[in-house]
């Protein structure tokens, strides 16, 4: 499958922002196209360094908002950008594991009813230095009631996404765990894949 990665992107310090778009360029499986979407930042800079993004590779696809709607909005107009089979969520100052599309495709060519699949997380502090590991747990509905423990790195199938109508802007702050409830109510298959990626 193709992976549209999908990251809303607001005043976000550029050495901040190239680590997150460098570790996608990084990737060992290279099926992915990264949708970044500037949510109308005030600084010029961010502008200018996302359409140097852009220009850097043809996979890096950018739109620049009109005006401020927040990350409901912006995460949106990623997704009306995304042509991929699978939809990833990437945070603006989030960094991805050089295997971690690799290691989800993998685990959909294994089981390819998945429609969300999850793996675990870390934490960096500005040095680079690792702290804060999350093990996560196998795929529970109950927890996932109560606690959005699935978080990044998160990949749902597209055509679930548009089912269920993408982002809604009733849980702005909390979008990401509204989708993923509503994408894994009609899931057919929720895989973990273990491993910090």
């Amino acid at each position: 499958p193709r992976f549209s990665i999908v990251t809303p992107v607001y005043e976000t310090p550029g050495d901040i922002l190239w680590l997150t778009v460098e570790s996608v360029l990084s990737q060992t499986f290279g099926d992915w196209e990264l949708c970044l979407v500037d949510d109308c930042s005030r600084a010029a800079r961010v502008r200018d360094l996302l359409d140097s993004f852009a220009a850097m590779d043809p996979r890096i696809r950018v739109e620049h908002r009109p005006e401020n709607g927040g990350i409901v909005a912006a995460s949106n107009t990623a997704l009306v950008m995304a042509d991929g089979e699978f939809i990833a969520l990437l945070d603006h100052d989030d960094r991805l594991h050089p295997d971690a599309l690799a290691k989800v495709h993998e685990a959909i060519l294994a089981d390819p009813e998945a429609d969300y699949v999850y793996t675990d997380e870390d934490k960096m502090d500005a040095q680079g230095h690792h702290g804060g590991p999350f093990l996560k747990p196998g795929w529970s509905p109950e927890r996932m009631r109560t606690q959005m423990y699935t978080c990044h790195l998160s990949v749902l199938r597209r055509s679930v996404v548009e089912e269920v109508g993408g982002f809604d802007h009733e849980f702005e702050g909390a979008q990401d765990w509204d989708i993923v409830l509503k994408v894994t109510e009609q899931a057919r298959k929720v895989l973990h894949v273990p491993g910090v990626l």
